[in-house]
């Protein structure tokens, strides 16, 4: 049995063998073995827990400013879109803008701009 007949319960989406191409801005992309689309942090937390430790896992946030390979990605891809991972985190006394993986580059810079930082 494969490790990916044994993944973890998930609220999300598990995708197996799902051609990334469409996740990336580009539109190009070889599969992943699994793609997991998280439904929140808490299904995050809990599929990386039950998760082999063996098993590769790469971080894709909305796909802008990345090109997959044509032949895949090994092991598990999380893809963080969505509002439940697009937090945006400003201090504007400190000059610091956080934000999560799934952020749009555009929303990061109205917010950062709002609160008059600059340099982005």
């Amino acid at each position: 049995m494969s490790w990916k007949d044994a993944l973890p319960a998930v609220r999300g989406r598990i995708l197996k063998d799902e051609p990334l191409g469409p996740f990336t801005w580009l539109r190009v992309g070889g599969p992943a073995d699994v793609l997991f689309l998280p439904a929140d942090h808490l299904d995050l937390a809990d599929f990386l827990r039950g998760l082999p430790q063996e098993v590769p896992v790469t971080v894709l946030g909305v796909g802008s400013n990345v090109i997959v390979r044509d032949g895949g990605v090994d092991g598990v891809v999380v893809r963080l879109a969505g509002r439940e991972f697009a937090g945006i985190r400003v201090d504007a006394d400190q000059h610091q803008v956080a934000c999560d993986a799934g952020a749009l580059d555009a929303a990061v810079a109205r917010a950062a701009a709002r609160a008059g930082i600059a340099g982005l």
